[in-house]
C-alpha cells in the first residue's frame, strides 16, 4: 500500500491549474459573481468545504499506509494503531512472523474497509451533487432575472 503522496500532488496540480484559469477570467468571474452574490457566495463556500474535505480525507490514508508499512516490517507496536484498518488491526493483534489469513478471513477485512471507505465517499459525493444543484439553480435564477443595467454592455 502506498501512501497519499502521488494522489496529493496530482490535486493540488490540479487546484493550481484551476487557479491560473480563474486569474485570467477574474473580470468576467466577478461581473457573473455580482449577479447574485448570496447564491455565488454558498457556491464558493461549499466548494471551499468540499475541497478542504476532500483533502482531510487524502492526508486521512496517510498513517494507514504507514501503520501497514511497519506491520509488513514488523514494527506496528511503535505506530499508532489504524483506524481505517481497525478491523485488520484486531485481528492480526501482536501476530509476528509469516501470518496467513484464510480466504474468508481476507474477504471479511476487504468488505469491512471497503464499507468503511464508502460511508467516507458519501459526503464528498453529496457535496458535488449539490453543487451541481447550485450551479443550475444560480444559472436559471440568472437567466429569469433581468441583468442591472450597470451590468449590460
Amino acid at each position: 500500500m502506498t501512501g497519499p503522496r502521488r494522489f496529493l500532488v496530482r490535486m493540488v496540480i490540479f487546484l493550481a491549474a484551476v487557479l491560473v484559469v480563474t486569474g485570467f477570467l477574474l473580470p468576467q468571474i466577478i461581473r457573473a459573481f455580482d449577479a447574485n452574490p448570496w447564491l455565488n457566495g454558498m457556491i464558493l463556500g461549499v466548494l471551499l468545504f468540499g475541497i478542504v474535505f476532500v483533502f482531510r480525507q487524502v492526508l486521512m490514508i496517510g498513517p494507514e499506509a504507514a501503520w501497514l508499512e511497519a506491520y509488513r516490517r514488523g514494527q506496528a507496536a511503535s505506530v499508532n494503531p489504524p483506524k481505517l484498518l481497525a478491523p485488520m488491526a484486531a485481528m492480526l493483534g501482536e501476530r509476528r512472523g509469516r501470518l496467513s489469513l484464510s480466504a474468508l478471513a481476507t474477504r471479511s477485512i476487504l468488505d469491512g474497509i471497503s464499507a468503511r471507505l464508502d460511508e467516507s465517499q458519501e459526503i464528498s459525493r453529496y457535496l458535488i451533487g449539490l453543487l451541481v444543484f447550485l450551479g443550475l439553480l444560480g444559472t436559471f435564477w440568472a437567466c429569469c432575472r433581468p441583468w442591472p443595467r450597470s451590468a449590460r454592455r
